[in-house]
């Protein structure tokens, strides 16, 4: 399978968003890639290879937890940053201390990466752990702008946290 099929297998979905395409193909793909040179395609199929193994959409290695977060990091780190998915997963493997040691302010720094690039779950983790007191960084002023973002980007939990604050 090429990677551009791996690509189109991994986009199908039912209407609930569960995937229907050949995802253990596609998983065949992506780890071969993924391990092959240094190409562009490398960090797009690192991204997938992580997302697939800590998705559970395959049966991943003993050190799984470990090597999801060394492969979000990664991706995170890499300067085409064209995976904002992977900081805000990245922060959430920081944040619960999964694969790595547990980081809460290294986390907050990639969701606010995150949510920079546009990534609404990541304007609500970090307007949340901001409001939460996450790390001694309590800032109820940006917690509050990042709440509004992601409302405004119709991100569910954002609008009831806004309703629920009066913002």
């Amino acid at each position: 399978m090429t990677l551009s099929e791996a690509t189109k297998q991994h986009r199908l979905v039912d209407r609930t968003g569960h995937p229907i395409g050949d995802i253990e193909t596609a998983y065949k793909c992506f780890e071969a890639y993924a391990n092959f040179g240094k190409s562009r395609n490398q960090i797009k199929t690192k991204y997938y290879k992580a997302y697939y193994i800590s998705r559970r959409f395959i049966k991943g290695p003993k050190d799984k937890d470990k090597m999801v977060a060394e492969l979000f990091k990664e991706v995170s780190d890499d300067e085409a940053n064209e995976f904002p998915a992977a900081k805000v997963r990245y922060g959430d493997c920081l944040y619960n201390g999964k694969g790595v040691e547990q980081d809460f302010a290294e986390a907050l720094k990639y969701f606010e990466k995150s949510a920079v690039d546009g990534f609404k779950v990541a304007m609500y983790n970090a307007g949340n752990k901001y409001y939460n007191d996450i790390s001694d960084k309590r800032d109820k002023e940006k917690a509050i702008d990042y709440m509004k973002m992601a409302a405004y980007n119709d991100y569910e939990p954002a609008i009831k946290f806004c309703k629920e604050h009066n913002l």
